[in-house]
């Protein structure tokens, strides 16, 4: 979590969301100015998780029809006066096939493609929430705007409007729409409130030192008190004593303060600790909690 200068284009979505500009991300703002940045997938990785998703598609299909098959006995039946219409139509002068025909094949393959793909982006995103294998593997997942989870409203209509991301052909129209958007999106996504992001592993955090220090013994503490200080009190702890040093100063005092207030109650330490040592006091409980 940070802050960004100058982002623009504040919107409602739940909670303030913004874009900046300078680097493609969207910054969520929550009422409490928690800044939350969620950097945009680009159109490289989305392409090329596509192209995964497009592989398994083709088996998908596969799959699909032939459990249409097995458990339709008479799919064949039901659709024999539609072969037969297929036969009519296809001859047309000297027994050469028919272009309606042959449109009409192509539309029913277009057809079985389509619901096929939606289908299977659909049911991806609900199982995994917003995460195709493809996604999954580029480390992408499609969200609601504001970082909200993807619910199944909005993933059928983002998928859904593929049709029309795909024209004229192989995706043109949404790749020149997420290379004009500043999120990153296709028409899908800005139809349906949806953006793509990259799911950035945190840089691994500093170690935390724990050198003997004079003021260290200022606080003592009992058995019983140590004996409170269980693995989430020691995970505040840390967090706490990791964050305060980069923090802003005001909200470095307001976590200092909310911390000891928690931790003091919750080993019953009965003694207020002044400003000027809130530091000192969680350093010290830290250490002869690890002893």
């Amino acid at each position: 979590m940070s802050e960004l200068p100058g982002p623009q284009g504040v919107h409602e979505a739940g909670g303030l969301h913004e874009s900046s500009p300078a680097q493609p991300r969207q910054v969520v703002r929550s009422a409490e100015q928690v800044h939350l940045d969620l950097p945009v997938a680009g159109p490289t990785s989305r392409m090329l998780a596509y192209l995964i998703d497009a592989l398994l598609l083709v088996i998908w299909m596969g799959l699909l029809f032939v459990l249409l098959a097995l458990l339709t006995p008479l799919l064949f039946s039901f659709l024999e006066p539609l072969r037969q219409a297929v036969d009519e139509l296809g001859q047309g002068q000297a027994g050469e096939p028919s272009s309606l025909a042959v449109v009409l094949v192509i539309a029913v393959a277009l057809v079985f493609f389509l619901v096929s793909e939606l289908s299977y982006f659909v049911f991806w995103e609900a199982v995994t929430g917003g995460r195709s294998p493809g996604k999954a593997a580029l480390g992408l997942r499609v969200v609601r705007d504001g970082g909200r989870p993807l619910d199944f409203p909005s993933s059928l209509l983002r998928n859904l409007l593929r049709v029309v991301d795909y024209l004229p052909v192989n995706y043109l129209t949404g790749f020149i729409a997420m290379l004009v958007s500043p999120e990153g999106k296709r028409l899908g996504d800005l139809a349906a409130g949806t953006l793509v992001v990259r799911l950035d592993r945190p840089a691994a955090a500093d170690p935390l030192h724990l050198d003997e220090d004079p003021r260290d013994g200022t606080f003592r503490f009992e058995r019983g008190q140590v004996s409170r200080v269980g693995r989430t009190e020691r995970a505040l702890l840390r967090r706490t004593l990791r964050r305060v040093d980069v923090l802003a100063p005001e909200r470095a005092d307001a976590a200092l303060d909310r911390a000891v207030e928690v931790l003091r109650v919750r080993i019953g330490y009965p003694e207020e600790v002044i400003p000027a040592e809130r530091k000192t006091f969680l350093r010290a409980l830290l250490r002869a909690s690890s002893r």
